[in-house]
């Protein structure tokens, strides 16, 4: 493969600057000049890659979901072939506490969220991520329902990964907003708990992967 340009790998740095910054202040606290210091660089140079900071904004939702997207591959990797597995798999990538977990990338993805409310292009680059791991959850779904470890049938199975991702997304905003809420620790669990109910995963096998 070509090496990255220096204009790539450029932009890539600014926009992980603003993720950086926007971890601690926000989107709105994160100026062109924070960025630029988050960075190692000069604010003009900032310019000379980025029209405005919601141009960076865009490539970092890019590279925030990459990451993620990242994340998760290398916990499914791990229960190739076993439905089950997979599907704890991908609730563990998303809210298990601990190692792997990345606080940072959170707050980032809160702050997208309500920028997406606001700007159409980034709304469109949320609900692209989003999508991705609907249809991820989905193709989990779908293997599981054909193997018969679920009893999700076919035609329900895109309304199961939406709602289940839903209820991810619902203690993301939690998390960020009113994390007290959330009983240390509980939030992969119950998410299974519910997830397992909806697909109709057997009781005895719910016991023994917990």
């Amino acid at each position: 493969m070509p090496r990255p340009s220096n204009t790539a790998e450029r932009r890539a740095q600014i926009a992980r600057a603003l993720l950086e910054v926007m971890a601690e202040r926000g989107y709105e606290g994160a100026s062109i000049g924070a960025v630029a210091a988050a960075a190692r660089i000069a604010p003009g140079l900032v310019h000379y890659h980025f029209e405005s900071k919601r141009e960076i904004l865009l490539a970092a939702v890019e590279l925030l979901a990459r990451d993620h997207e990242g994340r998760i591959e290398r916990r499914l990797a791990a229960a190739a072939g076993d439905p089950e597995a997979e599907l704890r798999a991908f609730l563990d990538a998303h809210l298990r506490v601990g190692e792997g977990a990345d606080p940072r990338a959170l707050a980032c993805w809160i702050c997208v969220s309500g920028e997406a409310l606001r700007d159409a292009d980034v709304r469109k680059a949320f609900a692209g991520a989003l999508e991705g791991a609907v249809k991820k959850l989905a193709a989990i779904v779908r293997r599981g329902a054909r193997a018969r470890v679920f009893s999700c049938a076919q035609g329900d199975v895109d309304a199961a990964a939406a709602a289940i991702v839903a209820a991810i997304q619902g203690y993301f905003v939690l998390a960020a907003t009113a994390r007290e809420l959330i009983p240390p620790g509980s939030a992969a669990g119950a998410t299974w708990a519910m997830a397992s109910g909806l697909l109709g995963l057997s009781s005895a096998a719910r016991k023994a992967s917990r």
